[in-house]
């Protein structure tokens, strides 16, 4: 799908979801590559979880409806064959049961997925903004019929994206009713689906349809035939959840810097009186807390929103000249520098730290242009401030946390 018709796409569910307040679907917001593509990384995610061995981490498995243990293990007694489906894996795992199976934190398994996935909503985040939550990702696949765990709503200011990549079709019901959207989450599900269909409204959806769902509103879907739904969270903290996680990266930092700093003087046990003074200094919390605000939405924004940072894998090393880089411009190189000496640049979540350099940010404007830069380049340009090694640690910490592409010229 090329991007302007992504782009109109989304702008069709943003209008008739009125602004991110209504449930709605729409159809082809995915390409049909999309959906191979996302099958095949999905495929790569089921077994790279069964290779790290956490298996009571992550996923549930649902057979007639109940919650099973135990059948993680026998997934991995049975991984899926190269030339297997994950449809037939899971035919030859569940037989004629009915099943359902979740899996959350898609990110943490593969760059691949995510980068695709965040290809495909980044309409969505230049529409909308960045949630200061982050992005996170799900999957459900199975003939499971309804949801096993009933007519539920998602927690306060996470919003849900479904994307539906098939092969059949899936059917959503919605309870946009104020009675219900008035209901604190965590309170009430409804098990009752039966007797509540009539109440709602459907939304049938089939192969590379996306589904939207507010946070305050309930609901539930329908899948009789296997089937394959991505679920995007986009998720809007509360302003205490977020004072609460910056202030938690703040002590540890301080904690890393110095174990024995901020310690305090004794509090005098003879008088109501605090002695404000000795106890809290407000300029340098606020001086703090918007630098460690700063670095946290930096680092959001060089791995598109996604909160968890992207997997650095221990990638064979960089190949012997000449090759060529190249950038990714939805993964932007950001710098955040913290000292004199050396420069943070956030790449894809996660801080790669090098000696200062005055031709790095040259550099980094190219590569987030999506341009590609030959070897010699980059040598020309970061030499001789920066021994040969050090360019070559540059390229290599980009390319194992999956920023660049490197190919040989």
């Amino acid at each position: 799908m090329n991007n302007e018709k992504n782009s109109e796409t989304w702008k069709k569910l943003y209008q008739n979801s009125q602004k991110l307040n209504k449930p709605t679907s729409v159809d082809n917001i995915l390409s049909d590559d999309d959906v191979t593509f996302l099958k095949q990384e999905l495929k790569n995610i089921i077994n790279r979880f069964l290779d790290k061995g956490e298996l009571h981490k992550g996923i549930k498995v649902y057979i007639n409806h109940e919650l099973q243990n135990g059948i993680a293990e026998e997934m991995a007694a049975n991984r899926p064959k190269e030339e297997e489906t994950i449809e037939q894996w899971c035919m030859k795992l569940f037989g004629d049961q009915k099943f359902g199976v979740v899996f959350n934190s898609l990110e943490t398994f593969s760059n691949e997925f995510t980068e695709r996935m965040c290809q495909i909503v980044a309409p969505l985040l230049q529409k909308v903004g960045m949630p200061l939550g982050g992005l996170s990702f799900l999957f459900f696949m199975g003939n499971y019929g309804f949801t096993p765990f009933g007519i539920h709503k998602e927690a306060k200011g996470e919003e849900g994206f479904l994307f539906h990549l098939g092969p059949n079709s899936k059917d959503f019901y919605t309870w946009d009713i104020e009675k219900y959207n008035q209901i604190e989450h965590n309170t009430q599900v409804f098990h009752e689906v039966d007797a509540m269909l009539p109440s709602s409204t459907k939304y049938p959806l089939k192969a590379k349809s996306a589904m939207f769902i507010p946070h305050h509103v309930y609901h539930i879907a329908k899948t009789d035939e296997f089937s394959l739904s991505v679920v995007m969270d986009y998720i809007n903290p509360s302003r205490d959840y977020l004072e609460k996680t910056i202030a938690t990266q703040i002590a540890s930092k301080e904690l890393q810097k110095n174990p024995n700093v901020g310690y305090l003087p004794p509090v005098d046990i003879t008088t109501e009186e605090l002695d404000w003074n000795s106890l809290l200094n407000p300029k340098t919390w606020e001086q703090q807390y918007k630098k460690a605000l700063s670095k946290y939405i930096t680092r959001l924004k060089s791995n598109a929103g996604v909160l968890q940072p992207s997997i650095s894998e221990n990638k064979e090393g960089v190949p012997n000249p000449p090759f060529q880089i190249t950038g990714k411009t939805i993964f932007p190189l950001l710098i955040h520098t913290e000292s004199t000496e050396k420069t943070c640049v956030m790449a894809r979540g996660n801080e790669v730290v090098v000696s200062n350099n005055s031709q790095l940010s040259t550099i980094i404007e190219k590569l987030n242009t999506g341009e590609t830069i030959s070897f010699e380049e980059l040598q020309n340009h970061l030499t001789p401030t920066w021994e040969l090694m050090d360019v070559f640690d540059f390229v290599s910490q980009l390319a194992r946390v999956g920023a660049i592409t490197i190919c040989k010229e």
